[in-house]
């Protein structure tokens, strides 16, 4: 996580150019870690096993330049996971976990506050280029979400102020998407506090949604109202008929038809990997279209879009029902499994307009990192209930 933000509180940036740090220095760790390890993995690897091996598949007849590499960064975060998975938990590395966590916070926070020009100009910019921060701010939220539902009051605050770095960066999926992880959390909230805090999340982000700043964003013709936002909005990503409004799609809609009409081509099976970077970069002069739905259905075909899906909610209710057995014996453990189970669920929103599951670095990394903590707490905790004499 250092190595995709650490960068960006360097004057002129070098990101860019280390950016591939993020994800392959986890990947080569981890890797070694599971060499030496592989016995202890309590990650429930057969989850993504059939996901794995169907898109390694598409990879032995692939013809694009990246699509190894592309692949390989698919597992990036399943690999972290295993890896984690292998460690001995303790208080103590619960406590480093924690505290590793809230000093890569403040250099998120100082990553955004430069990138949005809070800090260096003191002026808010018009764009930002920081829809990867929106993204990993949704993790960070989700667990502190967990963290406040724990009644570590402390986190609710910190919670606002990742929900406010989408707002300042102008990236209107993120707005909702980490909005609703505190609401949404599947830590074990009351249904009256998740009431409370949807109403005041919705007045907050109607206030938001009337600022200049924002209307900018959401309108080529600078404004607009709520309905013709969301009549824009089901325009763009289900083709609900052509919007009345002046909704800002930023090439997307023209991205979504050509890659829907590709799609009728090969409906089951796909094009194969990586074969929406040429139609992507003629489109708009970037190698990734703005829908990994749509990208995953265009590569791999209807069959192999729904098996990710069937892997994303299979693991998300596996690590749900593993949080609840844990947070009795192991509360702050509890919370990794609550977080990395509540992030699925921005993750498959942002997956509407954006690139999450290339995001290892900024998203896929920890967010798998924060489940194989869980798992490993929940193998210990299984071995100290055994009854002792009882093989394992």
């Amino acid at each position: 996580m250092l190595a995709s933000y650490l960068p960006g509180l360097i004057p002129g940036g070098i990101g860019v150019k280390i950016a591939f740090l993020g994800w392959m220095v986890p990947l080569l760790a981890c890797s070694w870690v599971l060499q030496k390890r592989l016995r202890r993995v309590s990650f429930p690897y057969a989850i993504w096993l059939p996901w794995v091996t169907y898109s390694l598949f598409y990879l032995l007849g692939a013809e694009e330049a990246h699509a190894l590499q592309r692949t390989i960064m698919l597992f990036t975060p399943i690999v972290v996971g295993a890896a984690f998975s292998c460690l001995r938990i303790s208080p103590v590395l619960l406590r480093v976990s924690e505290r590793w966590l809230r000093g890569f916070l403040w250099i998120f926070l100082g990553a955004a506050g430069m990138a949005t020009g809070l800090l260096s100009s003191g002026q808010l910019a018009e764009v930002t280029g920081f829809a990867a921060g929106s993204i990993t701010a949704s993790l960070l939220a989700s667990w502190f979400a967990a963290r406040y539902v724990f009644r570590q009051r402390r986190a609710l605050s910190i919670w606002a102020l990742l929900a406010l770095i989408p707002v300042l960066a102008n990236t209107r999926t993120g707005m909702v998407a980490v909005g609703l992880t505190l609401p949404l959390t599947l830590a074990p909230l009351s249904l009256a506090r998740r009431l409370v805090i949807v109403g005041v999340v919705a007045w907050l982000g109607l206030m938001a949604f009337q600022t200049e700043h924002v209307q900018k964003k959401m309108f080529y013709s600078g404004h607009g109202t709520l309905t013709e936002a969301v009549e824009g909005v089901l325009d763009l990503f289900f083709d609900a008929g052509e919007a009345t409004s002046s909704f800002a799609t930023t090439g997307r809609k023209t991205m979504a038809k050509e890659l829907q009409a590709g799609i009728q081509q090969a409906y089951w099976w796909g094009h194969g990997a990586s074969t929406t970077e040429p139609i992507a970069y003629r489109l708009t002069g970037v190698t990734h279209p703005h829908n990994d739905w749509l990208r995953l259905q265009y590569e791999y075909g209807t069959f192999g879009m729904v098996l990710f899906l069937l892997a994303m909610a299979m693991q998300c209710l596996h690590a749900w029902r593993g949080a609840a057995r844990l947070r009795q014996a192991n509360p702050s453990a509890a919370i990794y499994l609550y977080a990395g189970a509540t992030s699925f669920l921005p993750m498959a929103l942002f997956m509407f307009s954006d690139n999450v599951i290339l995001y290892a670095a900024w998203f896929g990394n920890l967010q798998f990192a924060m489940l194989g903590l869980g798992y490993a707490a929940l193998r210990d905790d299984r071995c100290a209930s055994r009854p002792q004499g009882k093989p394992a």
